[in-house]
């Protein structure tokens, strides 16, 4: 891993679709070095695959944000994320039919976690997604990093359709593709940080972000990627000017499953 190993996941956890081409034009380099080091990526096992990231409402459910010390792990069909962190702790991203049978799932979670370390509901509103956007994201689960044109072919829809579709779901953070790293290996700095003031820190982590969830009354959690953990502390340190109370946790796995039924 070098520093253009470092970029190139730097952009693919900020678009995991973004073409290879995209890639060499924004690191200056040929397609077929850009190619050659992700064939490299996966073969020292550091890049794994990618995978699908659903918000819960684009398909009618609700979702809740639980951390718990992980002296016990836990995984359930109705957890839809998760982050491993080192602070001994993991971060559940919880889906439900309503919020409360989220916080009937919670209550069984104490029972087998303990009591929780951190719980964040944001302010929500579900969606009745169209069918053509659920053959879209449904095609995209088989491949995250499917082409239009594959995915044109597959559901039987115009490529410019998919096309549109993709972008209006992408940029109002329903779907998001990232990538499947093995982080410790990597060598990057992959860290979250919980704030209820987001206007005040969006700003000051802008370059490192890579995910944003965030509700009508501005609390939220960005989640940031950087080349090391000098960077990370430079980071933590300016929210904190803005905002004090805001929390961060290093992070060392992200799983997410996509669609929950």
């Amino acid at each position: 891993m070098d520093e253009i190993d470092k970029k190139i996941l730097l952009y693919l956890y900020r678009d995991g679709r973004t073409s290879i081409h995209n890639l060499a034009s924004l690191l200056n380099l040929t397609p077929p070095t850009v190619l050659y080091r992700l064939k490299n990526l996966e073969k020292e096992e550091i890049l794994e695959g990618f995978q699908l990231l659903i918000n819960p409402n684009f398909y009618g459910k609700y979702y809740s944000f639980i951390a718990f010390k992980n002296l016990i792990d836990m995984d359930d069909k109705w957890i839809f994320l998760k982050f491993k962190c080192v602070e001994w702790l993991n971060v559940y991203g919880i889906a439900g039919e309503s919020n409360l049978q989220i916080e009937d799932r919670i209550s069984f979670m104490r029972k087998n976690l303990g009591e929780p370390e951190m719980q964040y509901t944001p302010v929500q509103q579900p969606l009745q997604p169209k069918e053509l956007d659920m053959k879209i994201v449904r095609a995209l689960q088989e491949d995250p990093r499917a082409s239009t044109s594959e995915i044109s072919e597959k559901i039987g829809l115009d490529s410019k359709i998919i096309i549109k579709r993709l972008k209006i779901m992408k940029n109002k953070g329903y779907i998001s593709v990232i990538p499947r790293v093995n982080i410790p290996k990597s060598g990057i700095s992959v860290f979250s940080m919980f704030s209820k003031r987001i206007p005040l820190i969006r700003d000051t982590l802008s370059s490192c972000r890579v995910l944003e969830i965030v509700d009508k009354n501005n609390v939220g959690i960005e989640v940031c990627l950087t080349e090391n953990i000098e960077n990370v502390r430079n980071y933590v340190r300016a929210v904190r000017e803005k905002d004090a109370e805001a929390d961060v946790m290093i992070i060392y796995d992200i799983n997410t499953k996509g669609l929950i039924e």
